[in-house]
């Protein structure tokens, strides 16, 4: 039998609010966990879940992990001004003009590049 992903999973402050962020930004259900956490369910055919679970451990260093996002360009303002109204923010990735909002490699139209679970400003 082949190995599958079933879920990528983050530890988190506040994993609750972080799930709520995810799920309003995917479109994906969020399921509380009998052990503090909250699972997002695809709403598409992705084929794992985003879990996040609750941590007191202080972050030591930055996120080694992003999420590159995309959608059509006639979308995009719309999806930034949502995650924005969710709470997230534009970060500078040391791209040209700074900001998140400009795609770093010219042959993906991305939307958005979130660092993940920082992008929230929670």
């Amino acid at each position: 039998m082949p190995v599958q992903l079933y879920a990528l999973s983050f530890d988190a402050h506040d994993p609750e609010r972080l799930a709520g962020f995810w799920s309003g930004l995917l479109g994906w259900e969020t399921v509380a966990e009998p052990d503090g956490g909250f699972a997002l369910l695809p709403a598409d055919d992705t084929g794992f879940r985003i879990e996040f679970y609750p941590s007191e451990e202080p972050m030591v260093v930055p996120n080694q992990i992003h999420f590159d996002l995309t959608s059509n360009l006639e979308d995009q303002q719309a999806i930034v001004a949502r995650a924005l109204r969710l709470g997230g923010r534009h970060i500078d990735v040391g791209q040209p003009g700074g900001g998140a909002r400009r795609p770093r490699r010219p042959r993906r139209q991305r939307v958005l590049r979130a660092d993940a679970p920082l992008i929230p400003h929670l």
